[in-house]
């Protein structure tokens, strides 16, 4: 999945918190792109059975579209506590770069970093 996608079901994910679904035009919003690039990415996530979609309907994620979307989130996180907590960022600086780390990393390098963090923050307890 690419970057793009994985931002497109996390938008629906962050906009369907009421359990009514996201709806196009809130989702183009959000992303601040087009209603046509957002309707070309909710195909090739339908095609991917990770989202619910038909034209005039609210956008609905499945199963599997939920269990990545909140693994998406758990991501982002990650880096927003390693960069604020941790490494002590610019706050002006956090969400932007959350954003860019958040997309870069392989599953098992975020699990690594989990257990660091997780650690790092015992040891600071002690």
């Amino acid at each position: 999945m690419t970057d793009s996608l994985e931002e497109y079901l996390y938008s629906i994910y962050a906009l369907s918190k009421n359990n009514e679904g996201a709806r196009v035009t809130d989702i183009a919003n959000k992303m601040e792109v087009t209603k046509a690039s957002t309707n070309n990415a909710l195909n090739q996530l339908k095609e991917q059975g990770l989202i619910n979609y038909e034209k005039y309907k609210n956008i609905t994620l499945t199963k599997e579209g939920l269990a990545r979307a909140k693994y998406i989130e758990r991501r982002h996180e990650l880096f927003k506590k390693f960069l604020e907590d941790i490494i002590k960022t610019d706050p002006h600086l956090v969400e932007q770069e959350t954003e860019r780390l958040a997309h870069c990393i392989s599953c098992h390098t975020a699990a690594k970093l989990e257990k660091f963090i997780e650690e790092y923050m015992a040891k600071l307890e002690k």
